[in-house]
């Protein structure tokens, strides 16, 4: 059954993404958080059923919202929307979140908040965050849009695509522009790069060597991956930022061999040979089986069994299958007998405290 405000666009009606801009207060923060983290926005009914009968209605708004256009929403100016345009603009926001919509507007009341069900909604997918931003940078339209919707009670407000110089520390000079003009997939691109990068400083700090987690060999750091273990496609936005689920992979053939399932982990963190291995695949990854993975632990053990159950879950004997309960109890055990050994990126860091 269809949501009830579903509309049809014609596919070639807008062959362009629009942006869409929200402002939240900072009294929405634990609201903010919530739909942040399960990637739902919503507003009350009586707010979008506020406006003229020209077009302008706030819900003629959220109707035009489709997948694939950007729902941007600018978390807490220090005075709030309710000053002059040249005021607002030279504030800086605490948060700005660009997200992709999933899902258009429909309507639940499936609890996601505490105080209120807003039950007019969208499904979003976080793409980036990002702290502190001066006005300047989203440029006078979008802020003039954002202060708008501040001072609509939050309604979506349409815009125009911004380009965001996203800066961070720590880049030597590489930093990517997060252009909403352009195509969606260079947008992307471009985020994961910084992702990335900002996993790997995490994870090997400002080593020049680094040690790969598979094969154990130690090389230059620009031929050491920062590689995933359960793939990003698959992972949740906490997921994707936790650094226990990355490893060090080298480049000459263990990054490779580990994404495509040739090789996997077993339940005591020991690397096996996917069964399918023959010919030069085999012999490429032969002389990794029976290690033991330098990047197995308590808490990077959830992403290595996601790992091998999309490659392998039909294929494991029936020993494999248990071992990873009984590993789990085992790993329990030790917690609560000795304490946990630092490892060497909690050394590089100063702690073995991924979150601290």
């Amino acid at each position: 059954m269809p949501p009830p405000h579903e509309h049809f666009v014609h596919p070639e009606a807008r062959s362009l993404s629009a942006s869409y801009y929200v402002y939240v207060g900072v009294d929405s923060l634990a609201n903010y958080e919530k739909g942040k983290a399960q990637g739902i926005w919503g507003w009350e009914s009586s707010v979008l059923d506020r406006g003229g009968a020209d077009g302008s209605a706030n819900r003629t708004v959220a109707l035009r919202i489709r997948p694939d256009d950007y729902l941007i929403l600018g978390f807490s100016t220090p005075g709030g929307p309710r000053v002059n345009d040249q005021q607002f603009f030279a504030q800086d926001l605490a948060e700005v979140l660009i997200t992709r919509v999933t899902r258009p507007l429909y309507q639940s009341v499936a609890k996601v908040w505490d105080d209120k069900p807003y039950p007019e909604r969208v499904d979003v997918e976080v793409l980036q965050t990002l702290e502190r931003v001066p006005g300047w940078r989203l440029g006078p339209a979008a802020m003039r849009a954002l202060r708008l919707s501040g001072t609509k009670q939050g309604t979506p407000v349409v815009g125009e695509p911004v380009a965001i110089t996203a800066l961070e520390e720590g880049t030597d000079g590489d930093q990517d522009e997060l252009d909403l003009t352009g195509d969606l997939d260079a947008l992307v691109s471009a985020i994961r790069r910084r992702e990335q990068r900002r996993l790997r400083r995490l994870k090997f700090g400002s080593l020049t060597e680094v040690m790969c987690d598979l094969c154990g060999r130690t090389l230059p750091a620009r031929l050491v991956s920062a590689a995933r273990i359960k793939r990003r496609a698959d992972a949740t936005r906490r997921e994707r930022l936790n650094p226990d689920n990355i490893m060090a992979a080298c480049l000459f053939g263990c990054d490779a061999l580990f994404e495509h399932g040739h090789v996997v982990l077993d339940a005591t963190g020991t690397i096996r040979l996917n069964p399918d291995l023959q010919g030069e695949l085999l012999a490429a990854a032969r002389h990794l089986a029976g290690r033991r993975c330098g990047a197995y632990s308590p808490r990077s053990r959830p992403f290595f069994e996601a790992h091998a159950r999309r490659f392998s879950q039909e294929r494991l004997d029936q020993r494999w299958q248990a071992d990873w309960d009984v590993a789990t109890d085992v790993a329990a055990m030790k917690r609560h007998s000795e304490p946990e050994r630092p490892t060497l990126h909690g050394l590089v860091q100063g702690t073995n405290d991924p979150h601290r």
